[in-house]
Parts: structure tokens; sequence; C-alpha cells
């Protein structure tokens, strides 16, 4: 009897030789997006909400199904944590590294804290292992909300190619931002020109409103139509290359939300390292003359990139 005691005692003592006495592991993800959109999410406290898939305690305190996960730090690339199953208490940084154009590497490096966990080291292993699979959860869901254009920026924002390539066009200088009857006048003239011509419109309407100094606004206004005429005074036709590249995004709201729209895509150029070779502009999908409810009028907004 006092032989087989003393064998389990031998086989216990072998089992914990092989029980790592320090409990570390890391976790990586790659990520499709660029390292501003990270760093903006990871190193920004105030945007963790924004995708952390768990619950929020506090200002630095999450929890992630029995996990609870606390701010110590933000850092430069991510941020430093302490993390906490039951008595076992982990230190863990949470950062991020560009390895490629628009490409990221998300690294989680989880070590145990000095202090208390459990008098058996192979019950803290067993944690250990839940930990690393919640982990893997939570940087699945933080993949998939960072590779969603509309998280990041605020808009689905999407290459397009140019098709409407002739354009009759009005640009004109204005003391005061010019009101929706003047917009409206002038597209209805660029209509009625076109028409009297003979020639068809082949989208909606499009403009860009830039201010160019303290007291004047330039206003360019244009129709699109399928062929080249000679316009009349004051007017030009105007081309945009065929198949010229275009970042585009679909905003519903009033003139506030598209400069919003339109300064998220210029982040996005930013980001993504891309230069526009043109004014952007303003596709008016809304007949903002007949519709009084800016909430309801429809846009799409351009910018020509390369």
């Amino acid at each position: 009897m006092k032989k087989k005691v003393l064998i389990i005692l031998v086989l216990i003592a072998v089992i914990f030789c092989f029980i790592p006495s320090k409990i570390k592991f890391n976790h990586e993800v790659t990520i499709e997006a660029s390292d501003a959109v990270t760093s903006k999410f990871l190193t920004n406290q105030k945007n963790w909400d924004k995708w952390w898939p768990g619950t929020k305690i506090n200002a630095t305190h999450y929890r992630y199904n029995d996990i609870d996960f606390t701010i110590d730090k933000l850092i430069n690339s991510g941020a430093e944590l302490t993390l906490q199953k039951g008595k076992l208490n982990l230190s863990c940084t949470i950062n991020y590294l560009l390895i490629n154009e628009g490409e990221v590497k998300v690294t989680w490096n989880v070590i145990k804290k000095d202090g208390i966990g459990s008098i058996l080291p192979l019950l803290d292993n067993f944690k250990l292992a839940d930990i690393e699979k919640q982990i893997t959860a939570i940087s699945k869901h933080l993949k998939l909300f960072l590779e969603d254009e509309k998280n990041a920026y605020g808009y689905k924002i999407y290459l397009k190619g140019a098709k409407d390539t002739v354009l009759i066009t009005s640009t004109t200088l204005s003391n005061t931002y010019p009101s929706i009857p003047e917009i409206y006048t002038i597209i209805g003239d660029l209509k009625k020109q076109a028409k009297d011509k003979g020639v068809k419109e082949t989208n909606y309407p499009i403009m860009n409103i830039t201010k160019i100094n303290e007291k004047q606004y330039q206003v360019t206004v244009a129709v699109p139509i399928n062929r080249s005429f000679i316009p009349s005074a004051k007017t030009a036709i105007n081309y945009i290359p065929k198949g010229g590249n275009l970042l585009a995004a679909d905003v519903k709201g009033g003139s506030n939300t598209v400069k919003d729209a339109l300064a998220q895509i210029k982040v996005y150029m930013k980001d993504h390292r891309l230069i526009s070779v043109a004014m952007s502009f303003e596709s008016l999908i809304t007949d903002r003359s007949a519709e009084k409810d800016t909430a309801k009028w429809v846009t799409k907004v351009y910018y020509p990139i390369f």
C-alpha cells in the first residue's frame, strides 16, 4: 500500500515538473487595415467602446465572459492591460505592427503577474487555456471590426470607375455660400442649354463649393451629358477620363453630413497614401429644391484619385 502511495506521489511530482512555472503565451492576428486606423482604435481609450465585443464596467475596465480586462496604460502601439480570471492575474500587452501596405499584425503578449494564483499550477494553466481561447475570439472580432471601413471612417468608402465623362459646367465666384435656389437655378440653366442642343443628360447634377479666401466661394456646378457641343458664354465642356478612379461614399443627410463624409474620405486617402488628382464633388441624387427635409437627402460624394 505504501509502495502504491509512493508511486502516485512520484507521478504527481513528475507531472509538476512538466508544468511551466512561468505562465505565458502570445497570440497574433493579421488584419487588413492601415496602421493609422488600427492606432485610432487601440491607442485611444474612448474608441475601445466602439470595438470591444464584451461589456464595459467603467472607463478602464472591460469584461469578456468571465475575464476582466483593465487598461493600465496606453502606449504608442497599443495598450498595457491587467487580465483577471478568478484569482489568476496576468499582465498583457496588445500592440500592432505594420507589416505590409494596408496590413497590420496585432499581438497579445500575456504573462502571469507576481501574486496570487492557484496553489496548483496545473489549474492556472487550465485557466490560461481558456483565456487564450477568449483572446482569440476578441481578436477575431477586432479583425472584423477594423476591416469594415464603415466602422473605421463612418461611411462605406469604395472605388468606382468614372462613366460620365462629358460635363456641361458652370464655374462662378460668390461672396456668400450659395443657397439651394441659387444652385438649382444654375442646374436649370445647364439642363436647358443641353436640351436646346439636343443633348441628353446621363446622370444627376454634381457640384463643388470651395472657399477660396475669407470673402469668396468658388461654385462649380455641372450636368453629365452624352456628348460634347459648343457651350454658351460663361459655361464650358469639361471631361473626366473614362474609367478614372473615384473614391466614393453614399451619404444620407444634410450639408454637414456631406462635409463630414468628404473629410473622412480625405482621412482614408491619407491612411492609404492616395493622392487626389482633382476637386471632390457631390452628386445630387435628391432634388434638394423639392425636398426640404435634409435628413432625407441622398448624395454620392466622390474624390478622383490615383
